[in-house]
Order: structure tokens, then C-alpha cells, then sequence
């Protein structure tokens, strides 16, 4: 058995053992809601598991063939997924000296790729307490292909607990989904903090949505982790339709008007309800910033497709937080 299974099920002294163990385990699947459905869970437009490609990136490369089978059959046996979604199915979780280890398949059943940002989940008791919730982070997971899936796992480390259950306890993953206009998204975007969401809620109270205009713009700047940064974007539909962006540019000057950075984000399935707007926070990171000698609070920012309709502005820290997490939690 590799070092990756030995890691995960080093109890067990077969392959075949494992397989048993996961299919007594499986847990209920957890949707994103990127469909758009209010109660995508009631939906019987489903895709079976196995139309969907399996892909085993990163150390599950290195499976050999046995053991990649098993994670293909299992996969495979999983139920239908809804059409048109992205799902995490949780197929075992184990107590581990660090934490509570839970596996799971990240399936996406659009007909596009997805890029996630960042997720958070929490373990619930059988009674429905959280007695854990954590952020993670899902830019460095990387893209999962359009109607395919990749196994994923989640730690939650011991001191992330609020209230540690006893071992024999059984915990389930679970997910909130954020409202359809609470400013968050998965894709290709971040959540915003509620002090900051709050406060870009009122800027845009005063100034609502125009009819027939569509709006997109850089609204805030501040340093990000690991020597990154990043920016608050507005996307507003006036029209009377659905919108999807597909595409969102961002450039960064210094105060000389040089580029600090010029990035690029490719959204999928970021969709904006007809008269409503979205805020999402995007992390620019430290290799595609050009320069380093620069302050933050004299860069300006903007997106390049609008820069023609409207004047360059500098852009501000909204709070004024002191946090030094940024925009995302």
C-alpha cells in the first residue's frame, strides 16, 4: 500500500478492506449551489458517477495501478450527481494524531471547469452541534475539468475544534451556502469579511444599480498573504436578465503609474441576478506582482474594460481593518 492510502487507512490489512470500510462510511453529498437552483438537492436531473472522469492530480499520481482502481470503483459507485453542479462527496473520515481527517471527491458536473477559492466547511454531531469550522483555501488545489472529479481531503487540526467530541462520536462535513446576493461566491472568488461586506453594502445602498447599465469595477485594495494582494471587485446587473461574467482584468499601478501587476481571471459560472450586484474579494499572488518596493495605500487599481468610461481613481482600504488576513477569511 503507498504512503498516501497507508496514510489514510493504515489500520486496514487490505485494499479489499478498504473498500468495505468506504462504502460503509459513505456520508450525504454537499452542493455549492453554482446551478443557480434554490433546492438543487430536489433536483432529478442527475449525471451518473461514472460518466464522470476521475482525475488523480498531484501525489495521486503516484497510486499505482491497484490502488488508483480503488479509488476509480468507488468513486464510481457513488450516487448520481445533479447536473449542472459542483458536489463534495465525504466517503470516510478518520481520527488522526493532528486532527479529523475527512476524504472526499469534489465533483463538477457543469460543462465548464472550476476554479474554487475558498470553501468553509464545519463538523457537525449527529445532534446537528458544529463543534468545527474552518476555512480552506482552494486556489493551490488547482482547476477541476468540466464533468470530472478529484479527490480532495480536509483536516480539521484539534485546536480548530470549538469543542472537542468524544472519539466514538461520529461527525459529518457540512456547508452553508451563501444567499444569492450576500456578495460571496466559491468561484473564482472570495468571501468577504462581514464588517467589510457590510460596509460595501451601505456604499451601494446610496448608489443602487442603474436600469440597462452593467457595472464592473475595482472598489478596494490591501496587502494579502504570503506577500500578495487583493482586490475588492463590484459586478452589478441593471438589465432585466441573468449575466454571466466570464472574464475579469486587473491592473495595478504604483504611484508613478508603473504596473506593480497585470493579472487576469477566468470566472466560471459566476453568474449576477437580473438588478442585483456581487462583491467578491480576488487574490493577486506575490509571483505576479513586478515590483516590490511599492505602498499599497498609492497604487490604484482598476479593470482595463472600463478604464475608458471612467477616470482612474486610488483606492482605499474600506475599513480601515487592521486585520492582517485581508479581505478573505
Amino acid at each position: 500500500m503507498s504512503w498516501l492510502l497507508e496514510n489514510w487507512f493504515g489500520s486496514k490489512e487490505s485494499l479489499e478492506a478498504v473498500r468495505e470500510e468506504i462504502q460503509e462510511n459513505l456520508h450525504k453529498e454537499i452542493y455549492l449551489g453554482v446551478s443557480g437552483l434554490d433546492d438543487p438537492e430536489q433536483s432529478s436531473n442527475r449525471i451518473p458517477s461514472k460518466e464522470l472522469f476521475l482525475s488523480l492530480n498531484g501525489p495521486w499520481d503516484n497510486l499505482d495501478e491497484e490502488e488508483a482502481e480503488l479509488l476509480r470503483f468507488v468513486h464510481d459507485q457513488l450516487p448520481p450527481i445533479i447536473r449542472d453542479e459542483v458536489g463534495i462527496f465525504p466517503f470516510y473520515t478518520q481520527v488522526t494524531r493532528d486532527g479529523y481527517l475527512v476524504l472526499t471527491y469534489i465533483r463538477n458536473a457543469t460543462e465548464q471547469s472550476i476554479l474554487l477559492d475558498r470553501l468553509r466547511l464545519d463538523l457537525k454531531t449527529p445532534e446537528g452541534k458544529v463543534v468545527a469550522s474552518k476555512g480552506f483555501d482552494m486556489m493551490t488545489f488547482g482547476p477541476i475539468g468540466d464533468e470530472s472529479s478529484r479527490p480532495c481531503e480536509f483536516l480539521f487540526r484539534w485546536d480548530e475544534f470549538s469543542d472537542l467530541p468524544e472519539e466514538e462520536v461520529p461527525l459529518t462535513l457540512g456547508y452553508q451556502r451563501p444567499g444569492k446576493q450576500s456578495g460571496e461566491s466559491v468561484v473564482a472568488g472570495g468571501e468577504l469579511e462581514m464588517d467589510e461586506m457590510e460596509y460595501y453594502r451601505q456604499q451601494l445602498a446610496a448608489n443602487p444599480v442603474e436600469e440597462g447599465k452593467v457595472d464592473l469595477k475595482a472598489l478596494g485594495l490591501k496587502k494579502g498573504e504570503n506577500g500578495g494582494l487583493k482586490v475588492v471587485v463590484l459586478f452589478r446587473n441593471g438589465l432585466d436578465k441573468r449575466l454571466d461574467f466570464t472574464e475579469v482584468p486587473i491592473v495595478v499601478h504604483d504611484a508613478n503609474g508603473e504596473d506593480i501587476a497585470r493579472v487576469s481571471y477566468t470566472l466560471e459560472n459566476m453568474k449576477v441576478d437580473p438588478k442585483a450586484f456581487r462583491v467578491i474579494a480576488f487574490q493577486i499572488p506575490a509571483s505576479s506582482i513586478k515590483k516590490q518596493d511599492f505602498s499599497v495605500e498609492e497604487c490604484t487599481v482598476f479593470i482595463p474594460k472600463a478604464y475608458e468610461k471612467q477616470k482612474e481613481s486610488k483606492v482605499y482600504d474600506a475599513t480601515k481593518s487592521t486585520k492582517s488576513n485581508g479581505f478573505l477569511q
